[in-house]
C-alpha cells in the first residue's frame, strides 16, 4: 500500500502539539512499516521537520517548491472573503489540482494529519485527522476570520473526506453532533501515544534546573498560550494560596506565546508572582528534564481532542492533575489523573494544597502509569491507522 501524506501544513515555528502528534505518527509507521510505502509531501519552508524520515527505508520526502505554494495559500485565504463554500471550493480545487493529481497517481491513500484538506476532489480514498472542532464550543477565543476559515474548511473536509481519525471517544461523537453528513462507521478512535523511551531516560536535572533558576520543587504546565489552556484559572488558584496559606507554589509554565499570552503575563506581573517561571518554548532535552523534575504536571485546559502532556508525564514518571473533560477522563480509565473541575477555582486550590503537602502523595499514581503509559504507544496507534488506510482501499475496491 502506498500512503501520501500531506505535511505542507505542519509549522516548524510551532513546538509540540500537531508537530509531536506527526513525529510520533511517522516513527510508529518507520516501525510498522511492513512493506507498505509512505510519501511525505513537504515544502521548502517545512522540509526540515521531515529530515528524519529522508533517508529511511519505505518513506520519501516530496519537497514542492515553497514560492508557489506561499501564493496559493494567499489565494486560498481570498476566496474564503467570499463567504462561500463552493467559491472557496472551486479554488482550492484549481490551485492544488496537479498536487492532487500527483497523489491520486503515486498513491493509494491520502491522508492528512492536519485539521482540513488541502483540496476536496482526490480521485483515491482520503483519510483526515480531524483533532477538534474547539470553535463550536468557544468561538470567543476565535477571530473572525478564524472562524469564517474554520466553518468553511472544516464543513467542506466533512463532507468530502473518506474516512476520519478521532482521538477519544468525545472527539468522535462531537464530529458525529455537528456534521450530520459523517457517519459512525467513518471515524476511527486511534488514540495518541507516546515515545515511553524518550521521556523515561533520565536526564540531568539539577542541571536543567540551574539553567532556568528553579526552585527543587515546582508544578508544571507545559501549553502554549492559548485562551482554552484556561493558565488564568490556575494561576488565580495559586495566588489564592499564596494569600490565604502564606504558601507560594513555584510554577513553571512552558509554550509559545499566542492568544492569551498578554493576559496571562500581565497577571503574573500585576499580582507580583515571582515564582511563576515562564520559559517560553524550551529544547525538547530540557522539557523531558522539566517533566521528569516536576512534582506534579498541572492540565487546567477547558478543551483538548486528547492530551499528549498527560501520556508524556506518565511515561517520565510525573504524577498529574488535569482538568475533569472527557478526553482526560477517558485516558483515567487506564492512567491514574488527579482530576477537577477547571472552571471551580475552589476545588483546583483545594487539589492542589493537599497534593503539595503530602510529597509521597501520588508515589501509588506514578508507579501505576509507568506500567500502563506503554499502552499508548504510536507503534500501536500506527497499526490502527494502517488497518483504517486498508479498510478505505477495500471500499474504494
Amino acid at each position: 500500500m502506498r500512503v501520501a501524506i500531506n505535511c505542507l501544513r505542519l509549522d516548524p515555528s510551532f513546538v509540540g502539539g500537531l508537530n509531536t502528534y506527526a513525529r510520533g505518527l511517522l516513527e510508529g509507521f518507520a516501525s510498522k512499516a511492513n512493506g507498505h510505502q509512505f510519501q511525505l509531501y513537504a515544502s521548502d519552508w517545512n522540509q526540515g521537520l521531515l529530515e528524519a524520515f529522508r533517508n529511511r527505508r519505505n518513506f520519501e520526502v516530496i519537497v514542492l517548491k515553497e514560492r508557489t505554494q506561499s501564493v496559493r495559500k494567499s489565494l486560498c485565504r481570498a476566496a474564503l472573503l467570499s463567504c462561500s463554500e463552493k467559491v472557496y471550493e472551486a479554488t482550492s480545487n484549481l490551485l492544488f489540482r496537479d498536487i492532487r493529481e500527483r497523489m491520486d497517481r503515486d498513491a493509494d491513500i491520502v491522508y492528512t494529519p492536519s485539521n482540513f484538506l488541502q483540496c476536496f476532489n482526490n480521485r483515491k480514498p482520503t483519510v483526515l485527522s480531524m483533532h477538534d472542532i474547539q470553535q463550536v464550543h468557544y468561538p470567543e477565543f476565535f477571530s473572525w476570520p478564524r472562524r469564517l476559515s474554520r466553518r468553511i474548511t472544516y464543513g467542506l473536509s466533512a463532507r468530502r473526506a473518506r474516512f476520519f481519525q478521532a482521538s477519544s471517544e468525545f472527539t468522535k461523537q462531537d464530529l458525529l453532533r455537528h456534521f450530520r453528513c459523517i457517519t459512525p462507521e467513518q471515524i476511527a478512535v486511534i488514540p495518541e501515544g507516546v515515545r515511553v523511551e524518550e521521556f523515561a531516560t533520565p536526564v540531568d536535572g539539577s542541571s536543567v534546573r540551574s539553567r532556568y533558576g528553579l526552585p527543587r520543587r515546582f508544578l508544571l504546565y507545559p501549553a502554549q498560550l492559548w485562551h482554552h489552556k484556561n493558565h488564568i484559572v490556575l494561576l488565580k488558584a495559586l495566588k489564592q494560596i499564596e494569600s490565604q496559606h502564606r504558601l507560594r507554589i513555584p510554577l513553571v509554565l512552558t509554550g509559545g506565546k499566542y492568544s492569551s499570552a498578554s493576559r496571562v503575563l500581565t497577571y503574573i506581573a500585576e499580582q507580583s508572582m515571582d515564582y511563576v517561571h515562564y520559559l517560553g518554548r524550551v529544547a525538547f532535552t530540557d522539557l523531558v528534564g522539566l517533566y521528569q523534575q516536576a512534582a506534579y504536571l498541572v492540565m487546567p485546559s477547558l478543551h483538548e481532542s486528547n492530551s499528549l502532556p498527560v501520556l508524556e508525564a506518565a511515561a517520565a514518571g510525573t504524577p498529574i492533575l488535569a482538568s475533569r473533560i472527557p478526553p482526560n477522563e477517558e485516558l483515567a480509565r487506564v492512567l491514574r489523573v488527579n482530576l477537577f473541575d477547571p472552571g471551580d477555582q475552589e476545588e483546583l486550590k483545594g487539589l492542589l494544597l493537599q497534593m503539595w503537602e503530602d510529597e509521597s502523595a501520588a508515589d501509588a499514581d506514578v508507579e501505576h502509569n509507568r506500567k500502563h503509559v506503554s499502552s499508548y504507544s504510536w507503534d500501536r496507534s500506527a497499526l490502527l491507522y494502517l488497518q483504517l488506510f486498508e479498510r478505505a482501499l477495500e471500499e474504494k475496491l
